[in-house]
């Protein structure tokens, strides 16, 4: 089950809802009206849920042969000089 808080809980009372989202480390529900109407994560679950969605799109891309193997040091040179022509 959702932690839940009221809009006007929210409303009332920000900076405490947000320091709960950021100590639960889970989203908040906003209800109102008994109906819910958005969620609030703290930092720490946003940057989770970040890297999270790169790995899965790191992942695709590797397994649909995207990548390329770089094996020495000599290839990583050359692979980064030719990536900051696009920088």
């Amino acid at each position: 089950m959702f932690n839940t808080v009221s809009a006007r809980q929210l409303q009332r009372g920000y900076k405490k809802v947000l320091e709960k989202a950021n100590k639960l480390k889970k989203p908040l529900v906003v209800i109102a009206n008994n109906k819910p109407l958005g969620a609030i994560i703290g930092l720490d679950l946003l940057e989770e849920l970040e890297l999270d969605s790169v790995l899965k799109e790191a992942m695709t891309e590797y397994k649909a042969g995207k990548t390329k193997k770089i094996s020495t040091e000599k290839e990583l040179e050359d692979d980064l000089k030719e990536l900051e022509k696009y920088v």
